[in-house]
C-alpha cells in the first residue's frame, strides 16, 4: 500500500526541521548551547514532567523497572495531555502505538488496541472500570494514562485481548495550590475546571477537581452538556500507612451520533454536518464512583494493598439508528428508534495484593472479586425509511423503557507473579485462576447461567543489554467473555481465548529522558460458537501480527517528542478478511518546543491506514492524515494556549461501531477546529 505523502505537508516539514536543527545545535539533554541555562527551561510551566515516565506500574502491578517488564507499556503524562489540549480520553490516546479510536455509537469512549475492541478493557488505578463504558470519561481527575499492549489477563483477569487502558488518579499529596482553567473552541465547545489541593491536618490531605463541559458539534443537532466533581482525600495514620479515598460524581447529557449509511461498498456521499438521527434523540447518565486504596508497609520489602471500588450508573438513551439492511434502489435506508437504559448498572470490586521483595525476587500475591449487576430496560420500534439524499430529522415517538433483563456477572480471581533477577537476566512468571459465573433473567422470567474456571498465564524473559537497554520475549494467555459478560447467548456458551507471542527491545536514552520501545507480536484469538446445548460447533479464529515502534520523551531540555509506527496484519483466518475498523498502519509524530520561559510551540501529524467497516471488508473507509498545531504563552501564573486540529481540513471517516451494524453507522471525523484555553494558578 502507498502511504499518503503527509510527510511533505508544511507543518510536518517544520516539525522535522525543528527536531533535527535542535538536535544539531544542542547535541543531547546534557549539552545545551551556552545561551541556555543549565536547568530545565520550563521553570514556570506548572507541573512540568516531560513526556517520559520512568516507573509505570500497570505492566507488573509492582515497582519493577519498565525495562524489566516483558510486555509493551506506553504512558501518556499530564504534560502531554495539556499540550494537546486534551479534554476527553480519546484526545489523550491520540498517537499511541497500536491504539486507535472508533465511533463508539457517538456516545462513548471506544478504542481498538492491536486490532481488538477494548470497550470493556478500561481500568482505574488497576481496578476494572466498566461502569462508565457507555459514556465519555473525564480527564479532570486523571494524572496519567498507561496502556499495556497484548493480553494481560494474568494480572487483570477476564478481557484484554489487545490490551488494557489504566487511568491513574490524581492524588491528594499535601501540595498547596489552586489551578483554574477554561477553554473555548469551535462549535461553542466550552470547558471550565478547578483543581485545588491542600493539607487539611498533619495527617489528612484534600484535593478537589471540578469540571464543566458544554459543546455543540459539526453534526447538526448533536451536542453535549456534562459536569464532573471529584473530591479526593489522603489519610496518613503513620509513615508506613496511607489511605486514599476517591469520590467521583458525573452527569452527562448528549445527543448520540450514529453516523451515516453505506451503499455499494462505500459510505454515502453526504456533507459532514448531515444527521440521520431524530431531533429528540438523547442520552442522559448519572454516575457515582467511590474507591478506597489502603496501603500498609511492613518495612522496605513488604507492601500490602487493599482496594475497594463501587460504581453506580443510571442511564437512558433514545437513539435513532440505521438497520443492517442495504440501502434500497430508491436510495432509502431502514431505521429503528431504540430505547435502552440502565436502572441501574452497578460494579463492585474488592482487591487485595501483597508485594514482597525477597533477595533477587519480587513476589506479588493477589486476590480479587468483581460483580457487575445490570438492570436493562430495552425496546425498539421501526421507523419509516429515510432518504439518503435528503435525510430530514424530526421528532419520533418513544417506544418506552420496559424492563428487558437482569444480568449478574461475578468473577473471583487468585493470582501470583514472580520476577526473578539473575545477573543481566530477569524472568517473569504469572499465573491466575478465575471462576466466572454469569446469570441472566429476562422480563418473561427465563433464566440462563454460564460459569467456568479458567487459567491465564504470562511467561517472560528480559536481558539487560546495558543499564539502559533491554530485550525481552513473552508468552501469555487470557480469556474473554462473549459480550463482555453483559449478555448470555445460548450459541456463545464458551469463553473466548487469546494467546500472545511477543519479542521486543526497550531503552532509556538521553539521561533517561527518552523512552524507546520496539515490539514484534502475534495474537491469536479463538471464538467458539455453540449449539443451544452448549456443544462447540464452530470456532471463529483471528490472527493479528504486527510491529510497533514508539518513542516518548525529551530530545533536549527544550524539545519534547512522541513518535510511533504500527504495522498490523489482522485477519479472520477462515476468510482472510480484515476485522471491522482495523487499520493496517498507524503513524504519528508530535513535538513541542520550549522557545524560552514564555513561548511554547508544537505540532503533530497522524496517519491512519486503510480500514473497512463491517465484517468481510464490506465498506471501504480508506485512509486519512490529520495535522494539529499548538502555541502557548505564559507570563507569571497566567497561561494562554491555542490548539488547532485537522488544520488542513481533511475529510475522513473516524470509524464504525461494530462488524454487524457498522456498515450503516459510519462516523465522519471532525473538520478543522480550534480551541483557546486559559489557566491561572493561585
Amino acid at each position: 500500500m502507498i502511504i499518503k505523502s503527509f510527510i511533505l505537508t508544511p507543518l510536518a516539514v517544520a516539525i522535522s526541521l525543528a527536531s533535527f536543527s535542535a538536535l544539531a545545535q544542542d547535541g543531547n539533554v546534557g549539552d545545551l548551547s551556552e545561551s541556555v541555562p543549565d536547568e530545565v527551561i520550563p521553570l514556570v510551566v506548572q507541573g512540568y514532567k516531560g513526556y517520559a515516565q520512568e516507573l509505570p506500574t500497570s505492566g507488573s502491578k509492582s515497582d519493577a523497572e519498565w525495562l524489566d517488564i516483558p510486555q509493551s507499556v506506553s504512558v501518556v503524562t499530564d504534560t502531554e495531555m495539556k499540550d494537546r489540549g486534551a479534554v476527553r480520553l480519546v484526545d489523550a490516546l491520540d498517537g499511541v502505538a497500536g491504539v486507535n479510536n472508533t465511533l463508539g455509537e457517538g456516545s462513548r469512549d471506544q478504542f481498538v488496541i492491536r486490532g481488538f475492541d477494548a470497550i470493556r478493557d478500561i481500568y482505574r488505578d488497576g481496578l476494572r472500570d466498566d461502569g462508565n463504558l457507555q459514556s465519555y470519561r473525564s480527564l479532570a481527575n486523571v494524572e496519567q494514562v498507561e496502556i499495556v499492549k497484548g493480553p494481560a489477563g494474568a494480572l487483570y483477569g477476564r478481557g484484554s485481548a489487545g490490551g488494557i487502558i489504566n487511568l491513574v488518579t490524581k492524588r491528594a499529596n499535601g501540595d498547596e495550590f489552586t489551578r483554574l482553567s477554561t477553554s473555548y473552541g469551535s462549535n461553542d465547545k466550552f470547558s471550565g475546571s478547578i483543581d485545588t489541593s491542600t493539607k487539611l491536618t498533619d495527617t489528612i490531605n484534600g484535593r478537589l477537581n471540578v469540571e464543566v463541559r458544554r459543546s455543540n458539534s459539526f453534526v447538526d443537532y448533536v451536542n453535549s452538556d456534562d459536569y464532573f466533581i471529584a473530591p479526593t482525600f489522603q489519610f496518613k495514620p503513620s509513615d508506613d500507612h496511607t489511605v486514599n479515598l476517591d469520590i467521583e460524581v458525573m452527569h452527562q447529557n448528549l445527543v448520540p451520533y450514529r453516523g451515516i449509511p453505506s451503499k455499494d461498498g462505500k459510505p454515502v456521499d453526504v456533507s459532514r454536518h448531515t444527521f440521520f438521527g431524530s431531533k429528540n434523540d438523547y442520552q442522559e447518565s448519572d454516575s457515582v464512583r467511590v474507591a478506597i486504596d489502603d496501603e500498609l508497609k511492613f518495612g522496605p520489602d513488604i507492601t500490602w494493598n487493599n482496594r475497594v471500588a463501587f460504581t453506580r450508573v443510571t442511564l437512558e438513551q433514545q437513539g435513532t439508528r440505521q438497520t443492517t439492511s442495504a440501502v434500497t434502489s430508491a436510495n432509502t435506508v431502514a431505521q429503528t428508534v431504540n430505547d435502552f437504559g440502565y436502572d441501574p448498572r452497578t460494579t463492585a470490586t474488592l482487591q487485595s495484593e501483597l508485594k514482597w521483595d525477597v533477595g533477587n525476587q519480587q513476589l506479588l500475591f493477589g486476590a480479587d472479586y468483581n460483580q457487575i449487576d445490570i438492570d436493562l430496560n430495552l425496546r425498539n420500534q421501526s421507523l419509516p425509511a429515510k432518504s439518503i439524499d435528503d435525510p430530514i430529522a424530526d421528532n419520533v415517538a418513544s417506544p418506552g423503557f420496559p424492563a428487558s433483563r437482569e444480568n449478574t456477572t461475578k468473577t473471583i480471581g487468585l493470582y501470583v507473579q514472580d520476577i526473578v533477577t539473575l545477573g543481566d537476566w530477569s524472568f517473569t512468571g504469572n499465573i491466575r485462576q478465575d471462576h466466572m459465573d454469569l446469570d441472566q433473567t429476562t422480563a418473561a422470567g427465563v433464566k440462563s447461567n454460564n460459569d467456568d474456571d479458567k487459567t491465564s498465564y504470562r511467561l517472560g524473559a528480559v536481558y539487560r543489554i546495558t543499564d539502559n537497554m533491554s530485550a525481552y520475549t513473552t508468552f501469555a494467555k487470557s480469556w474473554q467473555l462473549p459480550y463482555g459478560g453483559s449478555f448470555i447467548s445460548p450459541t456463545l456458551a464458551e469463553f473466548y481465548s487469546t494467546k500472545l507471542k511477543e519479542v521486543g527491545v526497550k531503552a532509556y536514552l538521553l539521561d533517561d529522558a527518552l523512552m524507546l520501545n520496539a515490539a514484534v507480536f502475534q495474537i491469536d484469538q479463538e471464538q467458539p460458537q455453540t449449539d443451544t446445548n452448549g456443544f462447540i460447533v464452530n470456532k471463529n479464529q483471528e490472527r493479528h501480527r504486527g510491529i510497533e515502534l514508539e518513542a516518548r520523551g525529551q530530545l533536549t531540555k527544550q524539545l519534547s517528542a512522541t513518535a510511533s509506527y504500527t504495522y498490523l496484519d489482522a485477519e479472520d483466518r477462515d476468510t482472510g478478511k480484515k476485522p471491522n475498523d482495523v487499520s493496517d498502519q498507524l503513524i504519528s509524530l508530535g513535538t513541542t518546543y520550549q522557545l524560552n520561559d514564555t513561548w511554547r510551540f508544537g505540532g503533530s501529524v497522524k496517519y491512519v491506514g486503510d480500514r473497512y467497516a463491517g465484517n468481510n471488508e464490506a465498506v471501504d473507509l480508506g485512509d486519512y492524515t490529520t495535522v494539529n498545531a499548538m502555541a502557548s504563552y505564559q507570563t507569571g501564573k497566567h497561561r494562554v494556549q491555542f490548539n488547532a486540529y485537522n488544520i488542513f481540513d481533511e475529510k475522513y471517516y473516524l470509524g464504525s461501531t461494530d462488524g454487524t451494524s457498522g456498515i450503516n453507522s459510519i462516523g465522519y471525523g471532525s473538520p478543522a477546529e480550534f480551541m483557546v484555553s486559559y489557566s491561572y494558578e493561585l
